[in-house]
C-alpha cells in the first residue's frame, strides 16, 4: 500500500512542479513586458508634461502669435519663436550639407577604397626609422577609421564648443565685417562636425547591407570599381543613407550647448552667415535661469520645447516613410541602328572624381579629430595642477573632487535603475514577443522615438517631475532623468547581444527540461554579457558627455566635496562643470580650468573606447 501511494504521489508532485514553473514563466514574461513599456509610458509622459506645461504660454499668448511672432521681449511678455525656427532650420540645412556629405563620402571610402594595411617601404639603414615603418604598416586602416569615428562620437558636445569658440571663430572671423565671427556659419560648421560620426557609421551600414552580387555583377558588366560602387551599390543603398541624413538631422536641430557657445544668442533672422541668431534649444539655455516658475516666461519656455519636441519627432518618424527596397531605374539605351556590334558607352569620368572625393573627405575627418585631441591637449595638459584635479574644492579655489562624486553618483544611480529595466525590456523583445508582431513595431518606434528626444527636453521634464519630486535640484534628479536618456541605448545594445546567442544554446536547455525563465538567467544572459556590458559601457559615456539635461535637473554649482558627497544635494557633473567654466568664468573659473578638464574628459572617453573595443574583439575571438 505505501508503496502504491508512493507511485500515485509522483505524477501529483509532479504536475505541481511544471504548474509552478509555467506561473514563474507566465510572471515573468509580464515583468519583462511591463519593462518594456517603459518606453511607451516615459514618451507620453514627457509630451503630456511639456504639453501641460506650455498650455498657459499658448493661452495667453495665442498659438499663432507665438508660431509666428517675431519678438522674445520679457518687459512686454511677447514671445514669438518665428526667428529661432527660421535659425534651428538653416543651422541644420547648412550641417547637414557639409556634415552629411563628408560623412556619406567617408561610409564609402570605408567600405569600398580603405586599405586593410599601410603598405609603406624604407629600404635605408636607420634602425629606428625602419621599425617604425614597419609598425606603421601593422596598423590596421578600417579598425583606426571606426576608432576614430566612435571617439569622435563620443567627445562631449561642450568640447566641440570650445574647439569651436577657440578655432573655428578664429578661423572665419576674418569674413565677418565685425570681426566676430559668431553665427549662422559657425553655428552649421560646429554641428556639421558632431553629425558627422551619426551619418558615417549608419551610411557604412547600409551599404555593407546591399547584397554583394550587386557589386560583383556591376563589374561582370564591364564598369570599373567607381561606377560599380556609384551606379549600383549606392543607389542600392540609398535607403538605408536617407535614414542617417534624416537621423543626423535631428541630431543637429536637438544640440544645445555647443551651439549656444558660437550662435551668438541674439533673436535675429540669419539673413547673413555672420547674424547672431537663437535656435529654439538655446533659447531655453539662456532663458531658463531668469524665468520663476508660474510666470509667462517659464511656460514660454516650455512651449518653445514643445515645439522642438514636435519638430523632432517628425523628423525621426519619417524615417519610416522612407522606402525599405530599392528599385533601379530604367537605363538608357546603349544599342541603336541595325549595327549588330555592341558599343559600349564610357561615362566613367564622374565615378573617378567621387572616388577621390570620398578618400579627401576620409582624410579630413582624421585631420579635425587630430586637430580637436591636439588643441585640448596643448591647452589644457599645462593646467592640469593636483590642487585642481584633487584637492580641496570652495567657490575661491574650485577643483574636480566634487564633479568626481556628482559623476560618480549619477553614474551609479542611472546604473542602477536603467540596466536592469533595459535588460528585462530587451529579453521581452528577443525571448518573448513574436518577431515582427505588432506589440514589437510598437514598442521599437516608442523605443526609437524617446533616443530622439533632444537632451534638453529631457532636462524639461525633469525639471518639472523629478525636481518636484526630490523637493528642487539634486544629483539624484539629475540621475533619475538620465535613466530615460540612456534606456533606448542599453535596449538595443543589449537586443543585439541576446539576438547573436545561438539558438542551439536554448534549444540544448529546454531538451534538458529547464525552464524559459532558467534558460534565459542561466544560458542566454551570460553568453550575451560581454554585449551587456559594452550596452553598459555606452550608457556611461553617455552620462559623462551629458549636459543639458543635467544643468535643468542636478544644477550648476561650485560646491565642496562634503555637499557633493549628499546626492540629493546640488552637483555638477565634469560635463557641466566645463559649461560653466564659458558660462559663469570668474578669476578661479576661466579657459584655463575649461580645457584641463577637457583634458579629463577625453580620457574618460578614449578608456571607454577601448575598453568597448576589447570587448568586441574578445567577443570575435570567441566566435
Amino acid at each position: 500500500m505505501a508503496q502504491t501511494a508512493t507511485v500515485n504521489q509522483e505524477p501529483q508532485t509532479a504536475k505541481r512542479s511544471f504548474n509552478k514553473t509555467k506561473f514563474k514563466d507566465g510572471m515573468a514574461k509580464y515583468v519583462f513586458l511591463v519593462c518594456a513599456c517603459m518606453s511607451v509610458v516615459a514618451v507620453f509622459g514627457i509630451i503630456g508634461y511639456i504639453l501641460y506645461a506650455s498650455i498657459p504660454a499658448f493661452r495667453e499668448i495665442g498659438v499663432f502669435d507665438f508660431l509666428f511672432g517675431t519678438r522674445w521681449n520679457h518687459n512686454s511678455d511677447d514671445y514669438g519663436i518665428l526667428p529661432m525656427i527660421v535659425s534651428t532650420l538653416v543651422v541644420t540645412l547648412g550641417a547637414i550639407l557639409i556634415g552629411g556629405t563628408v560623412g556619406v563620402f567617408t561610409a564609402i571610402f570605408l567600405v569600398f577604397w580603405c586599405p586593410d594595411k599601410f603598405h609603406l617601404q624604407y629600404t635605408g639603414e636607420n634602425k629606428a626609422l625602419a621599425k617604425l615603418v614597419s609598425w606603421i604598416n601593422k596598423i590596421n586602416l578600417r579598425s583606426f577609421f571606426d576608432q576614430v569615428i566612435k571617439l569622435l562620437a563620443g567627445i562631449p558636445s561642450v568640447i566641440f564648443g570650445y574647439f569651436g569658440v577657440s578655432v573655428i571663430l578664429s578661423m572665419i572671423s576674418g569674413a565677418d565685417p565685425y570681426g566676430i565671427g559668431k553665427g549662422a556659419l559657425a553655428s552649421s560648421l560646429v554641428l556639421a562636425i558632431m553629425i558627422i560620426p551619426t551619418v558615417t557609421s549608419l551610411s557604412k551600414n547600409a551599404l555593407e547591407a546591399v547584397p554583394e552580387h550587386y557589386y560583383e555583377g556591376a563589374l561582370a558588366m564591364g564598369n570599373t570599381k567607381a561606377q560599380a560602387v556609384f551606379r549600383v551599390v549606392f543607389p542600392a543603398a540609398r535607403s538605408g543613407v536617407i535614414s542617417a541624413l534624416i537621423l543626423g538631422i535631428g541630431r543637429a536641430v536637438g544640440e544645445t550647448m555647443a551651439v549656444n557657445m558660437v550662435s551668438g544668442g541674439r533673436v535675429f533672422f540669419p539673413t547673413t552667415l555672420f547674424t547672431a541668431i537663437r535656435t529654439l534649444t538655446t533659447n531655453i539655455a539662456m532663458e531658463f535661469a531668469d524665468a520663476s516658475q508660474g510666470s509667462t516666461l517659464f511656460s514660454a519656455l516650455f512651449a518653445t520645447g514643445f515645439v522642438l519636441l514636435v519638430l523632432v519627432l517628425i523628423i525621426n518618424l519619417s524615417i519610416n516613410l522612407v522606402p525599405k527596397e530599392f528599385k533601379g531605374k530604367r537605363g538608357n539605351k546603349v544599342l541603336s541602328g541595325e549595327k549588330t556590334e555592341i558599343i559600349y558607352r564610357k561615362k566613367g569620368l564622374i565615378p573617378e572624381i567621387l572616388k577621390y572625393v570620398a578618400m579627401v573627405f576620409a582624410a579630413l575627418i582624421v585631420v579635425v579629430l587630430a586637430a580637436l585631441i591636439l588643441f585640448i591637449l596643448i591647452n589644457g595638459i599645462p593646467h592640469l595642477r593636483w590642487d585642481f584635479l584633487f584637492g580641496e574644492s570652495s567657490y575661491q579655489h574650485p577643483s574636480l573632487v566634487p564633479a568626481f562624486i556628482s559623476t560618480g553618483y549619477t553614474i551609479l544611480i542611472t546604473l542602477a535603475i536603467s540596466l536592469p529595466l533595459g535588460i528585462c525590456a530587451a529579453i521581452f523583445l528577443v525571448e518573448y514577443a513574436k518577431p515582427g508582431s505588432k506589440i514589437v513595431k510598437v514598442l521599437r518606434t516608442f523605443i526609437d522615438t524617446l533616443a530622439g528626444v533632444p537632451s534638453i527636453v529631457f532636462g524639461l521634464f525633469g525639471n518639472l517631475l523629478f525636481n518636484t519630486l526630490f523637493g528642487g535640484y539634486s544629483v539624484m534628479a539629475g540621475a533619475f532623468t538620465m535613466v530615460l536618456v540612456v534606456l533606448p541605448t542599453i535596449i538595443r545594445s543589449t537586443e543585439e547581444a541576446l539576438i547573436a546567442v545561438p539558438m542551439p544554446l536554448r534549444e540544448a536547455s529546454y531538451g534538458l527540461g529547464a525552464s524559459k525563465v532558467r534558460t534565459i538567467f542561466k544560458i542566454v544572459l551570460p553568453s550575451a554579457f560581454p554585449g551587456i556590458a559594452t550596452a553598459a559601457i555606452l550608457a556611461i559615456g553617455r552620462i559623462i558627455g551629458e549636459s543639458a539635461a543635467l544643468i535643468y535637473t542636478s544644477g550648476m554649482l561650485i560646491t565642496t566635496a562634503g555637499a557633493a558627497a549628499n546626492p540629493m544635494n546640488m552637483g555638477s557633473t565634469l560635463t557641466v562643470f566645463l559649461y560653466m567654466c564659458w558660462a559663469e568664468p570668474s578669476p578661479s573659473l576661466g579657459f584655463n580650468e575649461a580645457y584641463a578638464t577637457a583634458v579629463v574628459l577625453l580620457i574618460i572617453t578614449a578608456l571607454l573606447n577601448l575598453c568597448v573595443c576589447l570587448i568586441q574583439r574578445h567577443v570575435k575571438k570567441k566566435r
